[in-house]
């Protein structure tokens, strides 16, 4: 992986972080936050950068965007939320990562289960922690229980309605390129 593709992805991965511990604090209704509207984002650009480079390479730049993020995210939101982000997304994208490349080590051939379900497996895990620590002894228990089963049904309706996307970015553009690269 080039510096190049390193700096956009982590700029990219960073501000996703960022806006969504942000627009997190903003609910849409009983069930979503706005931040669910964009931190799906970062799993997409992680399953991106998995297709065309190694699992070392990918959890390098996930990590170097959860460091970047964490500063920024203090100033926008409150502790308990950027802590709550930084901790999911630090488990999570890992595992999201991981179950990538089992998948595609498992079925090669079906590209889109290991974007839609590395991603929808791995933001169920990151959806309990996160809305644990940011908001389980700030809200009734309900009321987080309600964010949680909202949340995530926004994240794994984004895990597969992210599909097209993946197939764009990570499989049609990598084979077009890889054409120009001869």
């Amino acid at each position: 992986m080039s510096k190049v593709v390193i700096i956009v992805s982590v700029m990219i991965f960073t501000t996703l972080i960022v806006a969504s511990n942000y627009l997190v604090q903003f609910p849409i209704n009983d069930f979503f936050t706005f931040g669910a509207l964009t931190y799906p984002f970062t799993f997409l650009l992680a399953d991106i950068l998995a297709e065309k480079y190694n699992k070392q390479e990918v959890l390098k730049v996930v990590r170097i965007g959860i460091i970047c993020a964490f500063v920024p995210s203090l100033f926008l939101s409150v502790f308990r939320i950027a802590l709550a982000s930084i901790s999911a997304f630090f488990v999570s994208q890992q595992l999201d990562v991981y179950a990538f490349y089992w998948i595609k080590s498992k079925f090669p051939k079906i590209w889109w289960l290991r974007s839609a379900g590395s991603t929808a497996f791995s933001q169920a895990l990151d959806t309990m922690i996160f809305f644990h620590i940011a908001f389980l002894f700030v809200m009734p228990w309900t009321s987080v229980l309600m964010l949680i089963i909202g949340d995530y049904l926004m994240k794994f309706i984004f895990a597969f309605t992210n599909t097209p996307f993946f197939y764009l970015f990570g499989i049609r553009m990598q084979k077009f390129l890889g054409v120009f690269a001869r």
